[in-house]
């Protein structure tokens, strides 16, 4: 009975494997060889092709944009850019790259069906420009005027949390509050229902003893009814550097509520929105939106502060990063003011040399002032040229 014989590539049969031969044997070992050298270097027609799509199954294609030619794609039903980085470029940990072509994408956990995602890092709207401007001193070039849109990130200063309300109780007989729950509240205010209806000049004349009424109960807010507030719980404190004192608490916003009830001291209120579970001991401080468009205003005072902390969990921060200084706006600080960020010391050593305070000063941050408390304030870093640390001076020049 003869055995079939089979061919592992065009023009070398193997041998019978009942009755192989040393010539048989040689011609094998040779072929498995030869065989092995064609594999790395030709792939076989159903190999992987560039961009990690099969032909013969469905996979993540991209496009072209119509208005720019760069390279698209159109999310779909249940796609990730967990799965887009895999479908791609065969490697889902490239997600944080593809994340940062696309500054539109808040949130990289929510994409939506439709949504256009950018394959390559974006081109820029103005056109081409020289990659590197030559000066003859970096100081000579011209001051960059940028107008950000930034965001009132999770942050409230110490005195608004102590002043913030809190939530008591519910209508609801459950423990975890949402959308549309009415809630009981606490608040430091008065209520503007409680406040006596008597006029200044009234005040003035007092009573019929001639005894002035306290005029400090006609002044100050109060609580009505359609005012807004934020609900929020509280991370962790900011501590300042050198002091070692609280200036502010970073803070997660769990929803919004509106005043619907002030009759009893107890204020009732509608929650309108409801980012997370609300629940009893959650704060309660004034309504403030959470964008808005900064432009740069020039100083009117020079001061020198502190780098006290970032609001970012990070060691050090960077371009587009917000910062805390602590110089507020009882010392002249206004919203749109910039700062900018020195060091002193040798590059390679950093500020382990001699005498630091005989080295000069660099400017190595711009952070423009995005709300000013009393006596600090949140600012946006525009530019950084290395990393900045907490307790780095903050310099702000006048007519700057």
């Amino acid at each position: 009975m003869s055995t079939p014989q089979s061919t592992l590539f065009a023009g070398t049969p193997l041998p019978s494997p009942r009755f192989p031969t040393a010539r048989a044997r040689r011609a094998t070992v040779l072929g498995l060889v030869v065989a092995a050298a064609l594999l790395t270097v030709a792939p076989r027609a159903d190999a992987q092709v560039p961009w990690g799509f099969d032909e013969k199954k469905p996979a993540i294609r991209m496009q072209q944009s119509a208005k720019s030619g760069e390279r698209t794609y159109t999310v779909q039903q249940g796609d990730t850019l967990w799965s887009i980085a895999q479908g791609l470029y065969n490697e889902a940990w490239y997600w944080p790259s593809l994340w940062s072509y696309n500054p539109q994408i808040t949130n990289p956990h929510l994409i939506y069906p439709g949504d256009v995602v950018f394959l390559s890092r974006r081109a820029s709207p103005i056109g081409k420009q020289r990659a590197i401007t030559f000066a003859t001193s970096r100081f000579k070039r011209k001051k960059i005027t940028p107008i950000t849109l930034a965001r009132r990130v999770g942050y409230i200063s110490a005195r608004d949390y102590r002043e913030s309300g809190r939530v008591a109780g519910s209508r609801e007989e459950r423990n975890m509050l949402g959308s549309l729950d009415e809630i009981y509240t606490r608040l430091n205010l008065k209520r503007c229902s409680a406040q006596k209806r008597t006029s200044i000049r009234e005040a003035a004349k007092g009573d019929r003893n001639g005894n002035k009424t306290k005029a400090p109960e006609l002044i100050g807010p109060c609580v009505k009814g359609g005012d807004r507030f934020v609900v929020y719980r509280m991370e962790r404190p900011v501590v300042h550097p050198t002091t070692g004192k609280t200036v502010g608490y970073k803070i997660n916003f769990v929803g919004e509520a509106e005043v619907i009830n002030t009759k009893r001291k107890v204020v009732s209120m509608l929650l309108n929105k409801s980012y997370s579970e609300i629940s009893r001991g959650d704060l309660l401080t004034n309504i403030f939106e959470p964008l808005s468009l900064v432009t740069p205003r020039k100083n009117k005072v020079q001061l020198v502060g502190t780098l006290i902390d970032f609001h970012h969990e990070t060691t050090a921060a960077g371009q587009h990063h917000y910062v805390y200084i602590d110089k507020g706006a009882q010392d002249g600080v206004k919203r749109g003011n910039r700062f900018e960020i020195v060091w002193r010391g040798d590059g390679l050593r950093g500020t382990a040399v001699k005498r630091i305070e005989e080295w000069p000063d660099e400017q190595i941050g711009i952070a423009m002032v995005v709300e000013a408390y009393d006596r600090h304030c949140l600012a946006y870093l525009t530019h950084s040229i290395r990393e900045l640390e907490r307790g780095m001076a903050a310099v702000m020049p006048k007519d700057f």
